[in-house]
């Protein structure tokens, strides 16, 4: 390795590195793995991000015998890079690294590694956020030219790091706010202080028959009528004159499309500051026949519920959780994340499935563009298909203009079908010829349109039943269930309980300016005691309404003792099983499963449906179990 250091090791490597200490992001992590590689002769390097949630690396460029390979996360406990994380300072193992790290053996063997050198990133309170590694397939002695290069792109290495995830989280908060404005059904048109147009959703583009591009930088009174352009006017000036945020613009709003007929409109106004430049969000809801003037009224609360659901929006998607199942659901997450693979969440009400369909889209390439949700128990099922694939101008009563479907608004990212199990039969053979093809027809139009978007669903039901009961086609059961994920309910997470409630209680003593004592252990018994049937969504009630009733510095579970009970369940003469006994009972109980089917396993017949067990998750015990499907009956 060190054959291929120049005499002068040094000043080879800073003049290397001062061509590429200008880059940013990608491009500078990409050229410094490449740099280290080719001057110090190694087999393998990477950089990666720390993510102390969940214990685990991902990688940000990862160069193996000078290919670039896909970047990967991964759990780092039983790993070297775990060491690093807990001891803050360069780790090094000259050789038989696969011996002394067994737990991380099947990475280390992939790059068939014996020696090993690490390095920890740091932001400014001195917390570790990544990684820059080194794997050889020969020992390697830590000398002063390695200890040199790893210290000098330590600092601009970490300040780059630090960048660019603050750049990455502004990226994510403006995805997350395109996707909730255009998923608003009201016209949003973002103003500056001369009242030129500098952002509109979906709606707005739809409604005034032009896109967001030609009318960026056109003055709003474009689409106004005289009488409309006075009333705008007027509730800026006292926006600005009373320096109030919000204002109900008095009387109607008449719009005027480039193409098409006006139409009568009621809207607020809002006012906020950017670098101390005034910008107005005018929120308008189109009449349609009698609609009610009252209804006007609660549109001045319409820009202040955004901000609320922006708030709740940008709240970190992170899983918290240290237990066994939730690292395998974490391992789970990770492996397919960067691939498209649709994938099929399965959980009960209030366990996090749209949790996990948010970390799964912002662990993948696509988290650069929106992840659009959809709740198909929540959607009328007259409107539903218009919901998904939008709808051309006059295709229904109402239908005034064309409009955009949820699967267009996803384009290029994700989208997250919630409930899938209550979708319609009818929309389920549309739904799998987007699956299969890519492609749909709006209603009342014969055009067709592509999409690249990566589906995500989930359910609390059991579709393979709902497909022996013809209540959900088994085609696009199969089609979804790519990669089934299994969300486990709080009940077999007792220790994370403390650490959920914990981040719950954090997050409303900011929202309600208090502070609150840390739980004490008496309080996670409490916690732990109940069997929490509504799950995490439950968790956070208790927490809020316990946050709220506290007087003192500490929350008071004691006051909700209504909502948490310890477990009553009476105590059987049936005997207690040890581990080994129930393992034992579990394997007999399915191969009788098995002997009642004629060893099927899947199929309205088979052993799966006799258990209520999904077929994937049947196979998986057989197959932790050790039972062998090459057994059969005798035929006498």
């Amino acid at each position: 390795m060190n054959a291929v250091m120049s005499l002068d090791p040094r000043e080879r490597f800073r003049s290397s590195f001062d061509t590429i200490s200008l880059l940013t992001g990608e491009e500078y992590f990409q050229r410094l793995v490449k740099q280290i590689s080719a001057l110090l002769g190694v087999d393998t390097v990477w950089m990666a991000e720390y993510h102390p949630d969940q214990n685990a690396m991902s990688t940000l460029a990862f160069l193996h015998k000078g290919a670039y390979m896909n970047n990967m996360s991964y759990l780092i406990e039983g790993t070297p890079c775990e060491e690093i994380v807990q001891s803050h300072e360069m780790v090094h193992y000259p050789r038989a690294i696969r011996e002394l790290f067994p737990s991380d053996h099947s990475m280390l063997a992939k790059f068939s590694s014996e020696s090993y050198v690490g390095a920890s990133l740091c932001d400014n309170s001195g917390s570790v956020i990544g990684s820059v590694a080194i794997l050889h397939s020969r020992p390697v002695l830590l000398d002063e030219a390695i200890h040199y290069m790893l210290t000098t792109i330590k600092s601009r290495s970490e300040s780059e790091l630090v960048r660019f995830k603050k750049e990455r989280e502004i990226r994510v908060r403006e995805n997350q706010l395109l996707g909730l404005i255009n998923g608003v059904q009201d016209l949003l048109i973002n103003l500056n202080q001369r009242g030129q147009v500098v952002m509109v959703n979906s709606i707005a583009e739809s409604h005034l028959q032009l896109d967001s591009s030609s009318m960026i930088g056109m003055p709003i009174a474009t689409f106004l009528s005289d009488a409309s352009k006075s009333n705008v006017l007027s509730t800026i000036e006292d926006l600005q004159r009373t320096s109030r945020r919000y204002g109900w613009i008095q009387g109607d709003l008449k719009l005027l499309p480039r193409l098409g007929d006006p139409f009568d409109a009621e809207g607020t106004l809002s006012r906020y500051e950017l670098d101390k430049q005034a910008y107005y969000t005018l929120v308008l809801r189109r009449k349609v026949g009698n609609y009610g003037s009252d209804k006007s009224k609660d549109l001045i609360h319409q820009a202040e519920h955004l901000g609320e659901e922006l708030d709740e929006l940008q709240q970190s998607c992170q899983l918290i959780g240290e237990s066994q199942v939730m690292k395998r659901l974490l391992q789970s997450i990770y492996t397919v994340a960067n691939t498209d693979a649709t994938v099929l969440i399965n959980g009960e009400t209030g366990t996090g499935k749209e949790l996990v369909a948010q970390h799964i889209h912002q662990s993948s390439h696509r988290s650069k563009k929106p992840m659009i949700a959809v709740n198909c128990g929540a959607i009328p099922a007259n409107l539903i298909e218009s919901e998904f694939f939008g709808h051309a101008k006059g295709a229904f009563t109402g239908a005034t203009s064309e409009r955009k479907g949820r699967f267009q608004l996803a384009h290029g990212g994700t989208i997250f079908l919630d409930e899938i199990g209550e979708l319609p039969m009818e929309l389920q053979v549309k739904l799998l010829r987007v699956i299969q093809e890519g492609e749909f027809e709006p209603v009342g139009s014969s055009k067709t349109i592509k999409v690249d978007v990566r589906i995500i669903a989930a359910t609390h039901r059991n579709l393979f039943q709902l497909c022996c009961e013809n209540l959900f086609r088994e085609d696009l059961y199969y089609r979804l269930n790519v990669f089934p994920i299994e969300v486990p309910p709080l009940r077999e997470r007792l220790d994370d309980i403390p650490l959920i409630a914990q981040k719950f209680i954090d997050k409303h003593a900011k929202r309600l300016n208090r502070s609150f004592d840390k739980l004490n252990e008496a309080q996670r018994n409490i916690l732990r005691s109940y069997r929490w049937p509504g799950n995490v969504r439950e968790l956070q009630n208790v927490i809020e309404r316990a946050a709220i009733m506290s007087k003192s510095g500490q929350i008071d579970l004691s006051a909700i003792n209504r909502q948490v009970k310890p477990r009553t369940e009476k105590i059987s003469d049936q005997p207690i099983l040890t581990r080994k006994e129930f393992l034992e009972f579990e394997k007999q109980n399915i191969i009788r499963a098995l002997e009642a089917t004629n060893w099927k396993v899947s199929g309205k017949d088979g052993a799966a449906a006799l258990l209520d067990m999904v077929p994937s998750t049947l196979s998986s015990r057989i197959n932790a179990l050790g039972i062998s499907l090459t057994r059969r009956p005798s035929s006498d």
